[in-house]
């Protein structure tokens, strides 16, 4: 039997960042913690945050977080919010920000260690908080989706937490938050997108509405992407990115597969997640292809190549294009535990919706492909 949900609410389009006051109000929010990192709260987007909000709602900054999710800046994170005294959170940045706060949520009001939860969300019975994800970014979806990726300390691979109550309730999507992303963020974080909605869309999870969703978002990477990392300013084109991005996250509901567990493989390092995704996916593609020929025949439709059979270089070539390398030891990955990468990539949560169960033997074999 099928089950179909929903999405959070979106504001979506420029000028979006003028509705986070609404937002707030909508969700009853009137001290919300602004989190974010040093980075971003450089170019000002903290202060554009506040001057949405209207007289009454009293915001407290945070802008403490690390680059990657860690336990760390989760827990510093629940400290700034209790000890605030704070009602909500406003995630502004990329993943790595709006994951923190769906762990924060949790220890809103639930006992650590947060690791307990992983793969739980049945233990989280206290009190969370509401989240309002405000991306920076245009890929990884996680304004859209209810799991995010912690790692226990900066250079350990990442576990994942989620649930209903990490969802974040609105997302303000702003393309114009996303002018000064720079090419090489703008192309790990846009193939993000369109490795959410391959993976979303072979999964074997039924859900008709998301499968066309996803197979839309894929053409809307292959037509921007180029021109969003040669242009920053391109307004056309941000806005298709970020859009393909929610597409991406709505693709995620659906669940991964094979090449997001690699990428969790390989996240014992500083690697960006949507280039590691990318630069497994075309080992993965023609790991599973056998098992999903129609599937990739729609997908070859979208990618605008002859048959499913060229789905897997399409991808290549365009990750190539926008300036990725050919694998994931020339992106930089420096591991050589083969073994343990293949067990690992072979236990991660993210097989149970690939379309093809692959044996240890057939890890080790995607751990050597993606690697080069």
């Amino acid at each position: 039997m099928a089950v179909i949900d929903s999405f959070g609410k979106v504001y979506f389009g420029f000028g979006a960042i003028s509705k986070l006051g609404q937002a707030c109000a909508e969700l009853g929010i009137k001290r919300p913690l602004l989190a974010t990192d040093p980075d971003i709260a450089e170019f000002g987007y903290l202060e554009r945050a506040k001057s949405s909000l209207p007289a009454g709602i009293e915001a407290i900054e945070f802008a403490e977080l690390p680059e990657h999710p860690t336990v760390e800046g989760v827990e510093k994170t629940t400290a700034a919010f209790k000890a605030h005294n704070c009602d909500g959170f406003v995630a502004i940045g990329g993943g790595s920000i709006i994951d923190n706060c769906k762990a924060a949520t949790i220890l809103r009001g639930n006992p650590g260690p947060l690791r307990q939860y992983a793969g739980h969300p049945e233990k989280v019975t206290g009190p969370t908080a509401p989240i309002i994800a405000v991306p920076t970014t245009a890929g990884t979806g996680a304004e859209m989706t209810r799991g995010g990726g912690i790692h226990p300390s900066h250079g350990q691979r990442e576990f994942g937490i989620g649930g209903s109550m990490c969802q974040p309730k609105i997302a303000v999507c702003d393309p114009e938050l996303t002018f000064t992303l720079p090419p090489r963020l703008t192309a790990g974080t846009g193939l993000d997108a369109i490795g959410h909605c391959i993976e979303g869309y072979l999964s074997p999870t039924v859900n008709p509405p998301v499968d066309a969703i996803a197979l839309d978002g894929v053409r809307r990477v292959l037509s921007y992407i180029e021109r969003a990392v040669n242009d920053g300013y391109d307004r056309e084109a941000r806005w298709n990115m970020m859009m393909a991005a929610v597409q991406g996250g709505m693709s995620i509901h659906k669940g991964l597969g094979l090449a997001h567990s690699l990428s969790i493989t390989f996240s014992d390092s500083d690697l960006h997640h949507g280039a590691l995704v990318t630069l497994c996916l075309p080992p993965v593609i023609r790991f599973v292809a056998d098992t999903v020929p129609a599937k990739l025949d729609r997908l070859a439709e979208a990618l605008l190549v002859r048959n499913g059979n060229r789905v897997a270089n399409a991808i290549a070539d365009l990750s190539q294009r926008v300036g990725l390398p050919e694998n994931v030891h020339a992106l930089g990955y420096g591991g050589n535990d083969i073994e343990d990468m293949a067990k690992h990539t072979q236990t991660c949560w993210f097989n149970r919706t690939s379309p093809r169960q692959p044996t240890l033997d057939e890890c080790r074999e995607l751990v050597l492909a993606s690697l080069g």
